[in-house]
């Protein structure tokens, strides 16, 4: 019985951290199917892709204009970036408005989960809501 304590004591913290990665993933998941479904002005939606040739993603961030029962309407970046959680204080430039992109929300929903067949492995990543 000690030894079964005692190996019980020794991997609790490593369940622990497991468990509070679990939350933390499925936080995640439920913050952006919320945002999704209760947009705002200003959200800013990341999507990753993988560039052919690579195994590394990509991210192109879409800045939320405006939306209306069936779509939205963004900005959308000038440029990729290297991370999902760039400062987007340190880029003020990174948005083009001159430029809008429209998507309904059927598809905002169909980017939340991989797609068969999809080459560049399109996947809305996360929606920041600064």
């Amino acid at each position: 019985m000690k030894n079964q304590s005692s190996r019980l004591r020794h991997f609790l913290p490593s369940i622990l951290v497991w468990l509070m990665l679990l939350v933390g993933c499925q936080s995640a998941e439920e913050k952006l199917q919320d945002h999704l479904a209760n947009p705002k002005a200003g959200d800013v939606y990341v999507v990753s892709y993988q560039p052919a040739g690579t195994t590394k993603p990509s991210y192109f961030y879409y800045q939320l204009v405006r939306f209306t029962a069936d779509s939205a309407f963004f900005h959308p970046a000038r440029r990729e970036v290297p991370s999902a959680d760039i400062s987007l204080e340190k880029e003020p430039d990174l948005f083009n408005p001159d430029d809008i992109k429209s998507f309904s929300r059927q598809e905002l929903r169909e980017f939340t989960q991989a797609q068969q067949g999809d080459a560049y492995k399109i996947l809305l990543t996360a929606i920041r809501r600064e």
